[in-house]
């Protein structure tokens, strides 16, 4: 408690804040109890000091009022580490009063209005804050420690006036934002643009009057609720923050305004804008299809801008580079099957476009393409796909293989090295039958390299009485020499291919 208030005794001067710590000793229960104020059912409580310091929760299920005298300071209202809570149907009447919900990380607080509304709130807790009910704040909202998260079917509404106050600079980052659903109705008009609540939503009506209501969902990673889906997306799915957007007529204006979306990195959900382009979509079908606003545009600073007539759609924003798979969404394997290699990837999802190239290499360094597949015209599936490398064991023992996914924008990513040992190379080998030699003489050869071999026939004064030239192939081949011709004897058959040469002694009788 101690550490807690120290970082708010600028708020206090020394007799109010005797008569607070006196006022927070009769409030506070018995010691184990977590509850520091309950207004049940019937109750009327009117909260009119000028600070008020509580330690646990505070529920109320009757009448809270913290209303104070025009002539008196605005009532500020200190939870230290304890959750707010106003029931259903429960009356809260904030004046334009401060609640502060104080914490020290250990654990996020509860923050349960059920559609009632605070005046000013701050939220200083690095564990952060959930919102269970809907909630609005009539002026400000401070994030001055930790997110606030609001819980499904749960938004934070912003009065028309009302902003958000991140950390740093007022706006809001990663560790200072509202995750969820924010919204914020206004009515605009004239030729400047109208700022929605500092969360990243800028309207210029172009000097239209109309009434806009705007929701934004982010940071919740659920897709067709703070992220899109679509086929035609760069990597098929959008930053992590939708945009909804409604007039109070369900009418669009009839000439065209210019919207500024603003997001956080965090949000980029996989998205490249550092080195890719921007492209603004909007979907009047709740999600269902989305189509262009604009043309694509440079993004770094996290915000572009649109010129639309639409103000009944959803907008989103994805980056035009197509999102390559990542190394863990990348499974190859390569294993040897006699002298085959066989080789199988695949992918938690399938990328937009582009190719998947196999290259095998002898040393590791020096690489050649053996299998090229387009992604497009396949039929994604989670099950692996195959490439067969016939009779690489005839290239040599060990070989290395690697998958690379290629974009057509020339990005690509490598999966890591595999090796494939075979269990024995191709040795260059002959059989000769049948032996005696009879009409025909048949060879069959084996060779790790494909290229022309020499066949010849050799009597016993080593005189050549046959010769016959082919081109073999790496791997077997079958050949036949006419021999019926030849004397009865003994002769020497010698097969030669390069620096390559088998003998063998054969009779014809």
């Amino acid at each position: 408690m101690r550490r807690t208030m120290n970082r708010y005794f600028n708020y206090f001067e020394p007799p109010k804040l005797l008569a607070l710590l006196v006022l927070c000793w009769a409030l506070v229960p018995q010691a184990g109890r977590a509850q520091a104020l309950y207004n049940g059912p019937g109750g009327v409580l009117t909260i009119a000091d000028s600070l008020r310091y509580l330690r646990g929760d505070v529920e109320n299920a009757g009448e809270l009022s913290l209303l104070t005298a025009q002539d008196q300071p605005l009532s500020r209202l200190f939870i230290d580490e304890g959750d707010l809570r106003n029931a259903p149907g429960a009356r809260w009447d904030a004046g334009r009063s401060t609640v502060v919900l104080l914490g020290l990380g250990t654990a996020p607080h509860v923050l349960s209005m059920h559609g009632a509304a605070l005046f000013n709130l701050r939220l200083d807790n690095p564990a952060g804050t959930t919102l269970e009910s809907d909630a609005t704040v009539l002026g400000t909202l401070k994030l001055a420690g930790g997110n606030l998260l609001t819980a499904e079917n749960a938004s934070l509404r912003l009065g028309a006036a009302a902003t958000v106050q991140g950390a740093a600079g007022g706006r809001e980052d990663a560790q200072h934002y509202v995750k969820g659903s924010l919204v914020q109705q206004k009515q605009v008009g004239g030729p400047y643009p109208v700022d929605f609540g500092n969360a990243g939503f800028t309207l210029n009506p172009q000097d239209q009057l109309l009434t806009l209501t705007v929701e934004r969902r982010t940071g919740l990673s659920q897709r067709n609720v703070s992220f899109a889906s679509y086929r035609e997306f760069a990597g098929r799915q959008s930053i992590d923050r939708i945009w909804r957007l409604s007039t109070s007529t369900a009418q669009n204006p009839a000439a065209p305004v210019l919207l500024t979306l603003a997001w956080l990195p965090v949000n980029d959900h996989g998205q490249d804008f550092d080195a890719g382009l921007a492209q603004v979509w909007s979907s009047t079908d709740q999600g269902v299809s989305w189509v262009r606003e604009g043309r694509p545009q440079y993004a770094g600073a996290r915000q572009v801008s649109v010129t639309t007539t639409r103000l009944n759609a959803w907008y989103t924003v994805s980056s035009t580079k197509p999102v390559l798979l990542t190394a863990e969404q990348l499974v190859f394997t390569a294993a040897p099957r006699q002298l085959d290699a066989i080789l199988t990837w695949s992918t938690t999802s399938k990328p937009e476009n582009g190719w998947f190239v196999i290259e095998r290499s002898a040393d590791g360094q020096r690489w050649q393409e053996i299998s090229r597949q387009p992604v497009a015209g396949q039929s994604w599936s989670p099950a692996a796909s195959t490439a067969v490398d016939k009779d690489a064991g005839r290239l040599a023992e060990t070989l290395h293989y690697r998958l690379r996914q290629l974009g057509t924008d020339g990005q690509a990513r490598s999966s890591s090295v595999l090796q494939v040992r075979f269990a024995a190379r191709l040795e260059f080998s002959l059989e000769a039958y049948p032996v005696p030699m009879q009409d025909y003489l048949t060879l069959d050869l084996k060779t790790p390299d494909a290229g022309p071999v020499l066949l010849e026939l050799y009597d016993v004064t080593g005189r050549p009485v046959l010769s016959q030239q082919a081109t073999a192939p790496a791997g077997s081949s079958r050949y036949q020499l006419l021999v019926r011709e030849l004397p009865l004897g003994v002769y020497t058959l010698r097969v030669r291919q390069g620096t390559r040469l088998l003998t063998r002694s054969l009779q014809r009788y």
